[in-house]
């Protein structure tokens, strides 16, 4: 797994801009300058950046507010040859969390082939789109961080999760410091559940994409799905979230559809990170995942 990279500072925009490429060896630096930005002085504003096609997200910015109407962003370290989506919205409702256009202001920029250092020009424009924006993957989850939540009155576990129509976004607590894990769609008991399982040793998350072998064991996938996650314990629970795509087209995945009820499967241990120890407590229950 590769860590989810986070970086502080903030802005973005979208419609009228400008690409331009210099020379670079490595690595690129993008900078996206951001103008005629006069409807939101004062707001907060974020903006995140997305790796194409994998969906994983490889840097985050968060501002207070806007202070002028022409700033400057830049992303440093972002792979030559590779495409990202860049995704920003300015909190208009000033509620201190995302919603979907026209309540806050919301837009996407698209660069394809980075080849070096880059600019892009972005001019406000109320051309609006809904960006689904996720929760961040820092291993602790926020009061209202995600779109649903649920406890589980047999396990204790809580699920958080939403999704923006590619990806799924879980969030897992275990009353407990051993492995926790959440099983998508069985067929009987676990026998054909995608599930993913994880553990937190020492600060260190480990994390793996499994599928149901049999009614009662699972092997690791041939592929794993799991974009990226997140991981910490404290006071005597686990958190854990993670991504995976609503449909890998991986036969030892099920694909997940919005708008329908999921099945799942909950796990815990109590004390053992061990991926292969016996659950301490187990539950079946459905989660909905709404379009």
């Amino acid at each position: 797994m590769k860590p989810t990279r986070r970086i502080a500072a903030a802005a973005v925009a979208a419609a009228v801009w400008t690409l331009w490429t210099l020379a670079a060896v490595g690595q690129a630096t993008l900078t996206i300058t951001f103008e005629a930005m006069d409807p939101h002085i004062g707001q907060a504003f974020a903006l995140r950046v997305v790796e194409r096609p994998s969906g994983r997200e490889v840097a985050r910015f968060a501002i207070p507010e806007i202070a002028a109407t022409t700033f400057d962003l830049e992303v440093a370290d972002l792979a030559l040859g590779a495409s990202y989506r860049i995704d920003f919205y300015a909190d208009l409702s000033g509620n201190g969390r995302y919603d979907a256009p026209p309540i806050d202001h919301a837009w996407r920029l698209e660069v394809a082939d980075i080849q070096g250092d880059t600019t892009l020009s972005f001019a406000h424009t109320t051309e609006f789109i809904d960006i689904a924006w996720p929760p961040a993957f820092d291993g602790m989850i926020g009061e209202n961080e995600y779109a649903a939540r649920m406890i589980d009155p047999e396990t204790a576990m809580a699920v958080h999760w939403q999704h923006d129509g590619s990806m799924l976004y879980v969030g897992l607590e275990a009353p407990g410091t051993g492995w926790l894990s959440i099983g998508f769609e069985p067929e009987r008991r676990m026998q054909g559940a995608n599930i993913v399982i994880a553990s937190i040793d020492d600060g260190v998350l480990t994390i793996e994409d499994h599928y149901g072998h049999t009614q009662t064991s699972h092997r690791r996938d041939d592929v794993d799905h799991v974009v990226q996650a997140a991981g910490s314990e404290s006071d005597g629970r686990s958190t854990v979230e993670f991504a995976i795509p609503l449909d890998s087209e991986d036969d030892q995945d099920k694909a997940l559809e919005p708008g329908t009820e999921v099945v799942i499967i909950l796990a815990y241990h109590r004390s053992n990170d061990g991926l292969t120890a016996r659950h301490s407590e187990r539950s079946t229950t459905t989660i909905r995942l709404e379009n």
